[in-house]
């Protein structure tokens, strides 16, 4: 008689247990499905994450005088546009202009070395330019070694700074 009661009791567990089952499978075929999201491809450079200008405190700003005094041991990026650049910029300056930094990054290699500061300038109010720019080299070379020149372009030639291009001085 118990092991009737066995079997009756183990039919009846298997059956609702088959119930659930059935009714767990019906309810989740209720919920659309959506696939999971890619892995992120990688990207060029080194950057593996989108520009976080808004996120981030502004980088280290560095005055003309200083510049004058750390060159030639830094790297000098002109962040202005590539005319600019030509009329004139400071000696030595490499020109990655912040309006093509996005494709310059994604397409080529840097040619900037990550074991000496990196100092970025414009001509914009604020260096907006220069941030953008150095923000996005950090990112790239992930040195966290970029600096900008404070008052930018503007300040270099107040300084009496000497230029190379178009209008060269002194």
């Amino acid at each position: 008689m118990a092991l009737l009661a066995l079997a009756r009791d183990t039919v009846l567990l298997g059956v609702g247990a088959l119930g659930l089952g059935v009714a767990s499978l019906a309810a989740r075929l209720d919920v659309p499905w959506t696939p999971p999201p890619a892995p992120p491809e990688p990207a060029a450079c080194g950057v593996d994450e989108a520009l976080a200008v808004a996120d981030a405190p502004d980088l280290a700003r560095i005055a003309v005088a200083e510049l004058r005094t750390r060159m030639p041991g830094v790297v000098i990026v002109d962040a202005r546009s590539t005319e600019a650049f030509v009329d004139g910029h400071i000696p030595g300056a490499v020109s990655l202009p912040a309006a093509d930094i996005d494709a310059i990054i994604a397409n080529e290699s840097l040619p900037l070395p990550v074991d000496r500061d990196i100092v970025t300038y414009c001509d914009r109010d604020g260096g907006v330019d220069a941030e953008y720019v150095g923000r996005a080299l950090d990112l790239a070379l992930g040195c966290d070694r970029v600096i900008v020149l404070e008052g930018g372009y503007t300040a270099w030639l107040a300084g009496d700074g000497a230029i190379e291009g178009a209008l060269q001085s002194g």
